[in-house]
């Protein structure tokens, strides 16, 4: 699934920037399972200390919380690893999905503006989102970018080769005298 980007590269296309979503978009994922799993570890140590009739029961429950909280964090790097994006010289693909694909490709040439944002917290990780509005005023956000501005600059200065490849040269102005 990695080389998904490069296996639909045209013709002297290359790849300038590869990323994917930075770790803060399944931060809750991992968070949540770290808290369960924690809380298991707590539990059984606990009952087991107390060793009472029945509390191989509660053990076995205390277990399958921790399973679910290994399940949690697993979820949330899966979630994560579905989206990847690429800048190439010519446009900007982003691939959704594991079995069921989706993917978004802008030309460059078609992109008027690149928005950048990034609150605080998104700064102090250095994540953040960026929006293409192209042509249209079609609009095209990725949000939990890695390296965000590194992702912006590269964009905005590809965009702007291809707009001057794209205008047509003028003819020469008539000198003095030409008709």
């Amino acid at each position: 699934m990695a080389n998904f980007i490069e296996k639909t590269l045209e013709p002297g296309e290359e790849v300038i920037f590869k990323g994917r979503l930075h770790w803060s978009y399944n931060f809750k994922y991992t968070f949540m399972g770290i808290v369960a799993i924690l809380l298991s570890i707590g539990l059984v140590i606990v009952t087991t200390m107390g060793e009472s009739e029945g509390s191989s029961s509660w053990i076995t429950f205390y277990i399958i919380i921790g399973l679910v909280g290994l399940l949690t964090i697993g979820i949330g790097y899966f979630l994560r690893s579905r989206t990847e994006f690429a800048v190439t010289n010519s446009r900007f693909i982003q691939k959704d999905g594991i079995l069921n694909i989706k993917m978004t490709e802008i030309p460059l040439f078609k992109v008027e503006t690149v928005n950048f944002y990034q609150t605080l917290f998104e700064r102090m990780f250095n994540t953040g989102s960026i929006e293409l509005v192209g042509s249209g005023g079609t609009a095209h956000r990725v949000e939990y970018v890695q390296q965000p501005y590194k992702v912006r600059n590269l964009i905005a200065t590809y965009m702007k080769e291809q707009q001057v490849d794209d205008v047509p040269k003028a003819a020469p102005a008539p000198t003095e005298g030409q008709n």
